[in-house]
Order: structure tokens, then sequence, then C-alpha cells
């Protein structure tokens, strides 16, 4: 047992250190040296040993970093943990393979698989990228502009192969080696690499212009997600007047300054608004374009679009079912109407499920068919003096998977009762740059802002002009104040860093702010003490704007790709030494059958 302690110790040491080089509390030099304990076990270690302190890695750093979504759902936080920590075992697998049976230095090897399985894990199964190494150095600047090269990989690459230098390090001098003399080429290698990005970023730092965009306003309100989800009209109601009074503050404060927008975070009107035929929808219409009327500038609100509605067809008599056509279902002389919604936009149409066939008997009372209404997360703009105008309305595209709805609902739909939205929402049909006082924007619903593939969409486009700066709403209420919000923030950075596009975020909860082309902020909602979190308040900046794009945004993710492709090799060879292995041990003659 006291041998298992070393690799298990190792393990949680490198998970505590790697997680405390995230906020909170943001101990960010840690991350050069956090992972150095767990590859020098995984170089060095027998199998077991290697198993053990990766596995202790991998879950603790995934329930550490993301503890978060604990708050939310306890089921959801350890479905998440579970599937975060499985890639940082499948890395430590892959390092391992690379490190023993390919011979490759841990200058190489470690942030070539790092990389490689951070960029897998963006896109696999709908993508999370969260938890990035790369994302634990945001303040550093000078480091990070590196980003609008190859994305934020090129930092994570960056720090693990300083870890991996130092763990080659600290393998030869615990054999007793001469540890400069062996590993001297790798310290030089990784301390290269780190001189040029950082020679790179000083001189973009030092040459970029940012070009002076919108003046833009920034509401958050803190409104306790306890209060969001009794969804009543009089919530409703009181949510919508909160954001009402501090819109009629930043005017004040802005002082007779013409603002070119108001940004209001996500769904903080619970109602669908594209939906003007209810008198209580046509209601909070009316009072939102006369509030835009009064400021002289457009609202960019979070609300919900519906199209169709949840309702269920049922028999009026027993009878039997005569005819089914796409319009009717007849039983008997009776005829039951099945009209079909459509939405304007891409022609998606609500669910329409029909529960019966023909020649079947059906009793009063029985489910013929169900409706089930589409219902998306939106932002909407509205115009001074023309209110809702058409085309002003962006759908959120990348839904949160057991959040917003449930995967394979066929299978699955028993989660619906344990996540927030049960019935769940339905993405967008594309990125929409919309036109507002002579500047070109994008939004960015929620988490979407963590998506680089997704982002990179608004800068560059088939057709015209790319956004000229990015909108970034989200109701990180769920979090209560936790080291989420501060996460949210960095990774929304290197969204800026990555596409030279200044960022405005509109945060219910905090961390709301306009973020630079550069990763710096221009403006944070705090009080009085400084608190930027759980806190309301307004504020007031001019959002710097793209100019063109960058190398990033024109290439995407070839550093990524590349690791990902060695990474397959990698494992490809993990798999088939064995085997081959195996297989010459089988062919090879027994003592017996060589006399």
């Amino acid at each position: 047992m006291p041998k298992a302690l070393k690799p298990l110790g190792a393990g949680v040491a490198s998970a505590v250190l790697l997680r405390l080089s995230f906020p909170v509390p943001g101990l960010h030099p840690l991350a050069w040296v956090a992972l150095v304990p767990w590859l020098v076990v995984l170089r060095e270690g027998r199998g077991r040993d290697a198993a053990l302190c990766s596995v202790a890695m991998g879950f603790l750093l995934a329930g550490l970093g993301l503890s978060w979504q604990f708050i939310v759902t306890k089921l959801g936080g350890a479905g998440l943990t579970l599937i975060v920590g499985l890639y940082f075992c499948l890395a430590s697998w892959l390092v391992r393979c690379a490190a023993r049976r390919l011979r490759l230095p841990l200058v190489v090897a470690a942030p070539v698989v790092w990389v490689g399985v951070e960029f897998l894990r963006s896109f696999l199964f709908t993508g999370f990228p969260w938890l990035f190494v790369g994302h634990t150095q945001r303040p550093f600047l000078a480091l990070i502009q590196v980003s609008d090269l190859f994305g934020a990989y090129a930092v994570s690459f960056a720090v693990l192969a300083v870890n991996g230098a130092l763990a080659e390090v600290a393998r030869a001098a615990a054999r007793r080696e001469r540890p400069l003399a062996r590993a001297l080429w790798q310290v030089g290698l990784a301390a290269a690499l780190v001189a040029a990005a950082v020679a790179y970023g000083a001189w973009r730092l030092a040459t970029f212009r940012e070009k002076q965009g919108p003046q833009v306003g920034i509401v958050q309100a803190n409104i306790p997600q306890e209060i969001k989800n009794v969804q009543t009209l009089e919530t409703i109601e009181a949510i919508f007047r909160k954001h009402r009074e501090l819109t009629l503050r930043l005017l004040e404060k802005a002082g007779g300054r013409k603002l070119d927008l108001i940004v209001w975070p996500e769904t903080m009107v619970q109602l669908p608004l594209n939906r003007f035929e209810f008198p209580v929808v046509q209601r909070f219409r009316r009072e939102l374009a006369a509030l835009a009327d009064r400021a002289g500038s457009p609202l960019l609100i979070g609300a919900y679009t519906q199209f169709g509605s949840d309702r269920v067809v049922e028999a009026e008599a027993d009878g039997v079912v005569r005819r089914i056509t796409d319009s009717e279902i007849i039983v008997d002389d009776a005829a039951y109407p099945l009209p079909r919604y459509e939405v304007p936009e891409d022609g998606e149409q609500p669910t329409r499920r029909i529960l019966v066939a023909e020649g079947q008997r059906v009793r009063r009372g029985q489910k013929l068919a169900e409706f089930e209404s589409v219902v998306r997360n939106s932002a909407f703009v509205v115009l001074p003096g023309r209110g809702f105008a058409p085309g002003l309305r962006y759908d959120k595209n990348h839904l949160v998977p057991f959040g917003e709805y449930v995967p394979l609902k066929d299978y699955l739909g028993f989660l619906g009762k344990v996540i927030p939205f049960p019935k769940g929402f339905s993405p967008g049909a594309e990125l929409k740059v919309m036109k507002i006082n002579g500047w070109s924007l994008g939004v960015l619903i929620c988490y979407e802002d963590a998506f680089p593939e997704l982002v990179r969409g608004y800068p560059l486009r088939r057709e015209g002009r790319g956004a000229d700066f990015l909108v970034n709403i989200s109701n990180d209420g769920w979090f209560k104040g936790s080291h989420q919000l501060d996460q949210h923030l960095d990774i929304c950075t290197f969204r800026a860093v990555e596409f030279r596009v200044g960022i405005v975020r509109s945060v219910n909860s905090g961390i709301s702010a306009i973020i630079g082309p550069t990763g710096r902020l221009v403006e944070v909602i705090r009080d009085k003490r400084g608190r930027r979190k759980l806190v309301e308040g307004i504020a007031i900046g001019r959002v710097p704007v793209a100019t063109e794009p960058t190398f990033y945004a024109r290439h995407g993710d070839i550093l990524g790709a590349a690791c990902l492709v060695a990474c397959a090799a990698v494992g490809l060879c993990g798999v088939a030494f064995p085997v081959l292995g195996l297989l010459r041990r089988k062919r090879r003659p027994s003592p017996s059958e060589t006399t």
C-alpha cells in the first residue's frame, strides 16, 4: 500500500496545482510546473502506478475545476466530471505510449498529446472546450497574443513543453544522473518556444493599432436564478422592471452621449417575443419599443422565440379511424384538423406525432395526435422608431447538452425530469451578422463563445463583410458567483485575441465587460468595493472593432488538428506494438521444438 501512495500523491499534486492555476485563486504561474509529478510517473512508473496516478490526476482535476456544475445538478456534475476525466486519462495513456514505446522526449510528447486531446474535446460529442491549460495564462498578454496564429492551443503547447522539459530534469535528478547535461537541450527547446511566443506577443502589442468602434452600454441586474426559475407573470414583470430601471440609470450616466447599443443579458425577458398575437407579448413589445425610443439607442435583449404550440388532439367520441391525411384525421364522420406550422426563416416544422393508425378503434378522450412547438434561445434587437425589425434576431446555434436539450431524446427522454429546461430548445440555423448604426455585430449566447470554430464564422463570411464586433450575452446566475464566472471571462478573452475583435459581455450575475482585441479589459462592471460577481451595475465604453481576419481566422485549427493526427498515430502504435509482440511470442518455437 505505501508504494501506491507515491503515484497517487503525484497525481493529486498535479491536479491540485493545476486547479490552483485556474481562477479562483488564479495562481497562474503554477501551470508551468503543475504537471511535472504526473509526467515523471508516466515516464518512469510501472503500468499500475501510471494508471493510478493518471486516474487520480484526471478525475480530481475535472471534479475540482468543474465543481460549479454540481451547484446546478449533482447528476450533471458527476457526468461531466466523468467525461472530462476520461479525456485526461486518454492523454495520460498517449503520453506514456509516446514516451516509452516511441522513445519521444517529454518536451515533445507532452505538448503534442495534450493539445491533440484538448482539440478532440473541443468538438467530440458536441464538444466541451473548458479547462484548457492555455486559459490559465490569460493575464499574461504578451504570451497569449500568439493565439491569433494557432488559437489557445498555442499557449497550452508552450506550457506543456515547459512541464515536459522540467519532468525530464526531475527524472534525471531522481536517477542521480547529470540532469542539466542530459536535459539541457529539452530545457533549451522549451525556453526557446516560450521566448518566441513572448517576443511575437510583445511585437503584436507594440504594433497593433485598435480601431475604435461603437459606444455601448451594458446592463447587469444580478437576478437570482431562484427568481428566474419561477417564471410567473409577476416575476417576469419584476425582472423586466429591474432591467428597465438600470437602463434609465445608464442613460443618466451617459449624460447626453449617444449610445450605439444597449445590451441586456441572456433570457432576461422570459417570453416568446415573436408571438405578438398574445396580449402579454404585445404589451412587452410595446414597452421595449418605447424604451428604445426614449434611449434613442437600439436594445439587444435575450428572450425566447417560439413556433407552433404544444397541444394534443383528442377524440371527442368513440369510433374507428377511417383515414389519415397530411391535414386531418377522420374518425367515423368527424374530422380532426392537423395544421402545419413552419419556421419562416429556415422552414423547420414543429414536431407532429400521429398516435393512431387507420382502422384502429379509439375511445372518447384518446390521443389522436400531439404537437410540440419549436422554442429557441434568442437575442432580439429593438430599434428606436422601428421597434422589432425583420432580420434582427439571432437564435442560439450551439445548445448545452443536458442543459438546454436532451440528446437522443427517444432513448434518454427520462433525463428531461432532472435538467433545467425539460422541454428543451431547438438550435438556430445560422450565425447572423446584424447591422446597427453603421456597425455589424455578431451575437454569442451563453457558452457559444467557448467554441473558436463557431466564433470563426463571424469574421469570415462567404458573403459580404464580417462582424465588426461581437456581443456575448449569458446568464451565469446558475453558478452562484463561483469560479465558473471567472473561467468564462478568461475563455471569452481568448476569442477576442484569436480574432482581433472587441467583445461586449453582458452577463446576469457577472462578469460583464468590454474586451479589447489584445485581451485587455476596456470596461468591467464592479460595485463600490470592486466586486465583479453577484452585483448589479452598468457600464459604458467604446468597443474596439476588427480590422482584418487573423491567420487563425483564415486557417483555423492547424496546430490542434496536427496534434490530433499525431495522437492517432501514437494510439495506433500503442495498440499495435503489444499485439505484434504477442504474435512474435506465439510464433517463437519452444525449446522442445528446437531439439
